[in-house]
């Protein structure tokens, strides 16, 4: 019986081995089809700027979109009233958001000011200081 306790302690350590290495190849089977899968397919949206102190532009929208007064946001307003890093328009949940980054003087959809992430449909007007943005989804 003593000479049996090593071997079952053996089996034992290699049954756990292999019951791990099962769990591993699970999750890395998983990790390989997601990365494989199609990423989800945004529809085209876009910004069509408003300001007083810059002629009228358009930007095509990204899965991530920084808006802001700083030279690295995606839509670069030229407004004293903006934050350097104001607002973004995140694709997510088959939604478009818009979402402040807690700037001083606040973001406005639709004349509201929002405090937390807000869906966009299709004529949305946001208001960043002295700048309008209008949301749409034609592109």
């Amino acid at each position: 019986m003593v000479e049996l306790l090593p071997v079952l302690r053996i089996v034992l350590a290699l049954l756990l081995y292999a019951f791990l290495g099962l769990v591993f190849y699970a999750i890395w089977r998983d990790l390989q089809e997601r990365a494989r899968r199609e990423p989800e397919e945004r529809p085209a949206a876009t910004l069509l700027i408003s300001a007083a102190s810059q002629p009228d532009e358009r930007f095509r929208l990204r899965t991530v979109t920084a808006i802001g007064r700083g030279r690295d946001n995606h839509v670069i307003i030229d407004d004293p009233f903006a934050s350097s890093n104001h607002a973004v328009i995140v694709w997510r949940e088959k939604t478009w958001w818009i979402e402040d980054l807690t700037s001083h003087n606040g973001t406005f959809l639709n004349g509201e000011r929002i405090a937390r992430p807000h869906p966009l449909t299709p004529g949305d007007r946001i208001a960043i200081g002295e700048t309008t943005l209008y949301f749409d989804t034609a592109a």
